[in-house]
């Protein structure tokens, strides 16, 4: 009995080209997220990116009077601030999109998880669609 349908090759692959549009622009999203965070009652300001890399450290005039260990801290604190509040972003965008999967921390963890995610996801994809091949081939 054959129960492969050829229309179902046509819906897997549309819904496979949308899921990787929506990866793109899932993608977009997170490469302009921006985390910042502050210490030092605002003297010490930091942004990250998605990446976890510091894209702006700010000293106000009067961080200067800290010492160096304290100033030091500040800058720590405020960059692990910075380096969470992109995480959140990331968590939100991911959790609106896929679901709760994965999260921010993820990606931040992996510098390519995204691409690892969506590689994992077009694997899937080429596997479901080899076996529907398959079993059009050979409907036992």
């Amino acid at each position: 009995m054959n129960d492969f349908d050829p229309g179902d090759l046509e819906r897997i692959t549309a819904q496979a080209e949308q899921m990787l549009a929506r990866a793109e622009e899932l993608k977009s999203e997170i490469d302009v997220a921006v985390g910042r965070g502050e210490a030092a009652d605002g003297q010490v300001r930091v942004a990250a990116g998605a990446s976890g890399r510091l894209t702006e450290v700010v000293l106000a005039p009067r961080a200067m009077r800290l010492d160096s260990q304290k100033l030091a801290e500040a800058v720590l604190e405020a960059a692990q601030r910075a380096q969470d509040d992109v995480a959140m972003q990331v968590d939100e965008i991911m959790t609106g999109t896929l679901g709760a999967g994965m999260t921010g921390a993820d990606l931040l963890n992996d510098s390519d998880g995204f691409g690892n995610a969506l590689e994992s996801f077009g694997q899937s994809v080429e596997e479901r669609l080899q076996a529907m091949e398959e079993r059009r081939r050979d409907p036992r």
